[in-house]
């Protein structure tokens, strides 16, 4: 099992050397390291620079991009590096990841010991996401599709119990990827910009292949919950990018009864949201019935409600 990392980083440095220090522990080796920066200011293009030239057991690459182009461009920009480097599975994941020694392992064994006929109808494989010493289930989630809707449902505490679980959606949060489903699938959403790239890109591998977790694979997610409550630039990608992922994957009735269905609660005049968050996912909806993408003019990072707003 050849495996490659690919790592996206932005303005995190010390978080950066933390997952540096957990992948040179890894007790299943791995080929390369390829680190996107994502046009950091904290002094990380500089550290990274002097790593290129540490020796290693594996090989070192980076991209230095010439801005922010989130974590959707900056996983775009890596993965697509990484179908010319000497891979069979490509890992996934942000600066904030940490894997325990043996994750890489723990994916390998339960690969090894799947049927030749099961491992080719293998997509990717992930480990269990740990935050604050908890299993984070929203993480790795299931696809629930009736005739009207179709929902993103989170794993249950129960099937961390088993050897391993198949499921549909996932997060780039520790996730390893064949070569071969990801040349059939394709890449991530670049212009979803960040949010919903992930459980859109891994919607479509799971039609090309079976997604398993194998919950002794463990990562540890050094990041806080989202909390609904906080209003943040990042609630438009959230809001626009998922409103997108159903209207790019699924009939067009999917996507139009969610829009009216979740305007109403969300961005109407019935909508017990405070004014300013209205306004923003109002903008998010209006986007996503355009097809518009990418950095939008006003909600982007450093973005912060009006202070005499909530």
């Amino acid at each position: 099992m050849k495996i490659g990392i690919v790592l996206v980083t932005f303005n995190r440095l010390e978080k950066l050397k933390v997952a540096l220090e957990r992948y040179e522990k890894q007790t299943h080796p791995f080929q390369y390291l390829l680190i996107v920066d994502n046009h950091s200011t904290d002094g990380t293009k500089e550290f990274l620079e002097k790593w290129l030239k540490e020796p290693a057991s594996y090989k070192k690459h980076c991209i230095f991009l010439n801005e922010n182009t989130g974590g959707a461009g900056g996983f775009y920009t890596g993965m697509e590096k990484a179908l010319t480097l000497d891979s069979d599975w490509i890992w996934i994941s942000d600066d904030d990841a940490y894997p325990r020694p043996n994750a890489f392992e723990k994916l390998a064994d339960f690969y090894k010991k799947l049927k030749p006929e099961a491992q080719a109808k293998t997509a990717a494989l992930c480990s269990a996401v740990y935050n604050n010493n908890q299993i984070h289930k929203e993480h790795r989630n299931h696809l629930v599709v009736t005739r009207f809707k179709c929902m993103i449902c989170p794993s249950t505490l129960e099937e961390y119990q088993k050897e391993a679980f198949k499921l549909e959606i996932f997060s780039y949060v520790g996730a390893m990827i064949k070569i071969s489903a990801l040349k059939k699938t394709g890449l991530d959403e670049k212009d979803f910009f960040i949010y919903c790239d992930d459980q859109e890109h891994s919607l479509r591998l799971s039609r090309n292949g079976n997604i398993y977790c194998v919950p002794a694979s463990i990562v540890d997610h050094d990041t806080p919950p989202f909390d609904k409550n906080v209003i943040n630039w990042g609630r438009y990608y959230k809001k626009r990018n998922d409103l997108l992922m159903i209207k790019k994957n699924f009939p067009y009735h999917y996507f139009l009864l969610r829009y009216i269905r979740r305007y109403l609660t969300d961005a109407s005049i019935f909508s017990k949201n405070p004014e300013v968050l209205r306004k923003e996912l109002k903008a998010a909806y209006h986007d996503a019935w355009h097809n518009k993408m990418g950095l939008h003019e006003v909600y982007k990072p450093g973005w912060k409600p009006p202070t005499n707003q909530s």
